[in-house]
Order: C-alpha cells, then structure tokens, then sequence
C-alpha cells in the first residue's frame, strides 16, 4: 500500500514534475517526499536549517500560480536571536526543474551571523518503490563543488543525474552544504537554489520515454477560454475555480503534442485510459481541446500486437503509461500496459460524444465527411470497435482477468484486488465480467452506430445498434436482482451474480444501457442508507460483511464515481436525486481543507460522523474528481432553472464548444 497522504504535506505539481514536502518546505527521506519527474525521484532530501535547528512554520501560500508556492517561516531560538525574529521565505516553483529562493530578513536590532545549512540527497527512487511496490539498491556517487553538488546513478545503460547549483559557494560539512549569511536589519539575504534533473541513456540501450513538456503559454490560452459561471453558490465557485487550476496543473502533452489530463498527484502523474476518458467527458462542455488531445494521446500507445507481458491486443486502449527505470527497463510492464478491460470502450464514448457535440453529426446530407480532426482519429475508434468485436462472447459480454503474473487483477475501475464483492463478503474470482463495462459497451455501440450512419454505411450502423440491443437484454437478463432493485456487480466465470450491492450499477444509467423503470428501481437503491453517506455513494453497501469505510474500493465515497451516478439520475429524468449528489459532493469540496474534491474519502455516515475523513492514500489534485466539479455544473445548468435546488436557480454557464 502506498505511504499516507494525509499527513500535513504540501504538494506542488506542474504537468510533467511535482514535489511534495512538509509545511517547513523540507523534502525529508523515509517517506514519500521528493521532487519528481518522470516517475523518478530526483531529490529525495531537501532538508534548511539555522544554526543547526529547523524551521518553524507560519503558513504557505501562493498556488494561484501553476507549479508554484511560498512557505513563510521563522527562526527557533539560536544562540544569539530570540524566536521569531528572522523571517524565512522559501519561494518554490517546480517544471523541468526546482528552483528556490531561500529569503532571510532579520528583525533583530543588530546585526547576526546565522549559518544555513543545507542537506540534499538523490535516491532516484522509482514511483513505484516510493508507493512501496518494488525496493532496488542503488550505487549513487556525490561530486561536491563550491556551488554545486552532482548526484549521479546508471544501471543497465539508464542513466540519471541530479544536479543541485547555488549562487553562493557552501562549504560542505558532515553531510551540509553550509554558508554564513551577515544579516542586517530590515536587508533581504538571499540564497538561490538550482536542481537540474537529468536523464539519458546508453546507445543500445532501452530509450526513455520522450520528454512531455508543456507551454505554458497554451495552458494559459486553455484557462483564458474556459466557460464563465455565473452563480450564487459560494461553494461551487470555489470549487470551479480550484478545479480549473488542478485541471491545468495536471495537463501532459507528448508525444501528440496535444492535452490530455494526467490521472493524479502524487502516485498516477501518467496517462491512464480510463481516467483521461472519463475526465475527458466530464468536462466536455469545457471546449473540445481535452477531448480531443485525448483521443489523440491514446491512439499513439492503441494497441498493436499481441503481447501476454503487457496485456496487449490490437485496437486495445492502454491502461497506464509510465517512464520510470523500472517500466524503461523491461522489470514491469507499465512502461505501456493495456490491464484494462473498460478504457477501449470509454474511448469509443469519448469519440462518439465528441462528434456529437462537434455538430458533424447533426449536419445535413446522407453522408457527410468527418471533421479533420476527428477523421484523424476515426481508423483507432474502428480499430477499438474491432477489440470489441473479437472480445466479446456469444452474448456479446465483455470478460476481464489478467493474463500475466503481477498484472491487475480487477480491470475495470474498481481495480484492487478484493473490490468484487458477493453479498456474503465473499471476494470473486477472475474471469469476471463486469457489470459497468457492458454498459459502456452498450453505449459504445450506439455511439458509433450513429458514426457510422454520418459515414452512409447503413448497415453497419444497424449491426452495432442491433449489438447494442441484444446485450442491453442480456445485461437485464443476467445481472438483475429483482429482491434488491438492482443489478449485480458482475458475472463470475460460473455465469453466478456478484450478488453484492455497489455503485457499479450507477453507471448503467449513466450509460443510457437500461430501461427507463429500472433507472427508477437503480436510483432509489442507490440512495437508500446504506449506499449513500450524505457526502456521496459508497463503492460497497455498508450492509456487506466485506464493508469498510476506509477500504479503497469496498465502502469509500470516489467523487468521480457519484458525478456520473448523478449525472445518469439527471439524464433519466430523476433530478431531484441528481441535484441532492452533486450537493453533497460540494459540501464535501467545501469541507477539503484545501477547497477540492479529492480521488476518494471514508465513507463514513454523515450524520453520525459529520466531519470529511480522508483516506489515507487519495490523490489531490486528481482528474476526475477534478472533473466531478465540472460535470456538476454542467448537468445542473442543463436542467430547467424552475426545477433547480434554490441556490442554483440563476446558475448559468457558457459552452466552449461555441466559439469552435
């Protein structure tokens, strides 16, 4: 399990780097802090002192500004200066490379002499070691200078170095670099701060992944033409703008050169599948620059070849792309996996959506050519349908279980190991066919069918809607259970029902996959106690013997998960339901200390337990929680303002779809 990340850290992240550290600034080792970049760690230790004595701390600030922060500090008492009388200023700002500003003002009527000490240190931890996977033993040579100290490591021809420059020449001592600073009243001292990460590798040798630099100036475009909101409710304006500035921090580019948001801070800064196509649709009204740079992203790692080590197949979607030493060398297979069963089919919704909402669809004529952009992606979505196809059983189910050792074993988004639950606690076996999944294919299908009528191939378009059909019967056929309402998490490979109650089912409506007096049947089962909490859905019923409210996908409360529950309530005409889910869900941001919705927190009772409880590992920033905030107004704006709660009966918020 990863290390906790509810211990009060401070986390600064821009698009391909991050760093995380405590309130001082400092970077300690033993845990997950450290800069980062490309899944490795650069800087593991990070460590300011006076006089030999830590900081104190005062607040930090300043993340209005993409990849930037400000620690305020004082002195404790030294030798010769009282507390608090030296104020310490740590301006951080973080891209494809550290630097800081380490600013001393003394308030002491006369002139001191204080000695900064600094401690740095480079393990080149893989993330994947950091989130306690996987433990290497690395030999790392220091090289100390006047103003600078090198870090350098190779194994395998994979080559990193971390360079640590300062403006002022330190002196090294017991581990330190040190430097006197004569501080007079009132005059600022400054010390800048340099680290350069390096990466390279040996000819021959496995090539690292490209760079994935991002302009700035582009990500300044995006957020200048993101829609206006216009409402009274104080939270959700808070959280909208929060979110636009997690949503731009998490934005990748390469190798499409095009956006795609990174699945989160600080274990998933990667492209997922899963998590950038459904983010992706959450935040559709936003403009089509996300939707489309991530169907563009994705189909440069679409399956090509059968690969048993990476899970491969041709037309599949990947599951997770990553650049570490680990994946980079071949020790696991994330360098680009494809452990997902649902990202090819929440790829085809996404393509589907965004010809919809491009207006190509709706143009006149029996056949119409595609716009550019999407007819550069239309051959991978017909590669994705042609995964599908040769998926998918005589029922046209879709299964999932993984095909080698050290995979993932649940690969729908439920992805832990002890997610699918039966309604005596007992943990399901793999091959599982997911309930959500044949909704998403259920959708998947129709959406192209409506590509493919655009494309006047006629009878292509009726067997995908007749495909569709046919598993939307069989879906009502094997996975409802009429004693509950609802329908079962999956299928075991004995054909028995998951019979365990989660939110799987919710997505079915948010899949338009089921017949309207179901939708009613699902929704009202889904806001029955044991399934919601007062901040959102639980992922298990609290009523299963295998509930915990502290377990990652077995009664915690995922945002992303109640946005499309929501959403489905409010495309099946039950918004009054949809409405109470996306008012949790910002009480639950306004209850974050840091105004967000997180990746997921404890699904405890909100009436018995009425504070937010963190889960211990969440994600903050993460996408589509992120995307949660966007979806909310989105849906909220779409229902008639007479039906609207109170408080957002004069919500409006404009289309970025309409300046295209």
């Amino acid at each position: 399990m990863e290390p906790a990340t509810t211990e009060l850290s401070v986390s600064i992240v821009e698009h391909t780097s991050f760093a995380v550290s405590d309130r001082v600034g400092d970077i300690r080792p033993g845990s997950y802090h450290g800069f980062f970049v490309a899944d490795t760690r650069f800087l593991s230790r990070f460590v300011v002192r006076l006089d030999g004595k830590r900081l104190d701390p005062l607040a930090s600030g300043g993340d209005e500004q993409l990849g930037a922060r400000t620690f305020y500090l004082a002195n404790p008492r030294l030798a010769a200066v009282r507390p608090s009388t030296i104020a310490v200023f740590r301006d951080r700002s973080v891209g494809a490379h550290l630097a800081e500003r380490i600013r001393l003002i003394s308030y002491n009527m006369e002139p001191v002499t204080v000695e900064v000490g600094i401690e740095v240190a480079s393990d080149f931890a893989d993330i994947f070691e950091v989130r306690g996977r996987r433990s290497l033993s690395r030999e790392i040579v220091a090289r100390h200078r006047p103003r600078a100290i090198r870090f350098t490591y190779e194994h395998e021809g994979y080559r990193r170095a971390t360079t640590i420059a300062f403006d002022r020449a330190v002196t090294s001592r017991d581990g330190r670099s040190v430097v006197r600073a004569r501080l007079v009243h009132g005059r600022p001292w400054d010390l800048h701060v340099r680290v350069e990460p390096t990466v390279a590798h040996r000819p021959g040798t496995p090539r690292p992944a490209p760079p994935r630099r991002v302009n700035p100036q582009r990500v300044r475009d995006w957020q200048s033409g993101l829609p206006e909101l216009h409402t009274t409710d104080g939270r959700l304006t808070r959280a909208w703008r929060r979110a636009a500035r997690d949503m731009a921090s998490l934005l990748l580019t390469a190798p499409a050169r095009s956006f795609i948001p990174a699945a989160g801070l600080p274990w998933f800064l990667a492209i997922f599948g899963r998590d950038s196509a459904i983010t992706a649709m959450q935040s559709m009204f936003l403009g089509p620059t996300i939707p489309l740079g991530t169907l563009r992203q994705l189909a440069v790692f679409q399956g090509r070849r059968a690969d048993t080590w990476r899970e491969e197949e041709p037309g599949k979607i990947p599951h997770e792309v990553r650049s570490g030493e680990l994946a980079t060398l071949g020790s696991i297979p994330f360098g680009r996996y494809y452990g997902s069963v649902d990202a090819t089919p929440l790829y085809l919704m996404l393509f589907a959506e965004v010809a919809r909402r491009s207006g190509w669809l709706d143009a006149a004529g029996a056949t119409r050519e595609p716009p550019k952009a999407l007819a550069a992606v239309l051959p991978h979505a017909e590669a994705a349908l042609g995964w599908i196809e040769a998926s998918a059983d005589a029922d046209g189910l879709v299964w999932y279980g993984p095909r080698v050792t050290g995979g993932v074993r649940n690969q729908a988004w439920k992805d832990s190991a002890d997610s699918m639950r039966f309604a005596d606690g007992a943990v399901a076996d793999v091959p599982i066919a997911a309930v959500e999944v044949q909704g998403y294919v259920v959708r998947a299908r129709r959406g192209m069918a409506d590509v493919l009528d655009a494309l006047g191939r006629g009878e292509d378009a009726g067997a995908q809607r007749n495909a569709a059909d046919r598993l939307a019967s069989v879906i009502d056929a094997r996975f409802w259970m009429p004693p509950e309402g609802t329908y079962a998490l999956g299928l075991d490979a004995d054909g028995r029902q998951i019979d365990g109650i989660g939110s799987n089912a919710g997505h079915l409506l948010w899949a338009e996959a089921i017949p309207p007096e179901r939708a009613a049947s699902v929704s009202a089962r889904l806001m029955a106690d044991d399934m919601f909490t007062g901040w959102g859905i639980r992922t298990l019923s609290s009523r299963n013997p295998g509930y915990n409210p502290v377990g990652y996908h077995i009664g915690s409360v995922w945002p992303h998960d109640t946005s499309l529950i929501a959403i489905g309530m409010a495309r099946a005409e039950m918004r009054d339901a949809a409405q109470l889910l996306f008012d949790a869900l910002l009480d639950a941001a306004d209850a974050d200390a840091a105004g967000r919705l997180p990746e997921l927190f404890a699904g405890f009772d909100r009436q018995a337990t009425p504070d937010l409880v963190p889960y211990p590992t969440a994600c903050a920033p993460q996408a589509w929680a992120t995307g949660a905030i966007f979806a909310a107004a989105d849906a909220i704006n779409a229902i008639p303002p007479e039906e609207r709660l109170p408080h957002w009966r004069s919500l409006t918020v404009g289309d970025g779809w309409s300046a295209e």
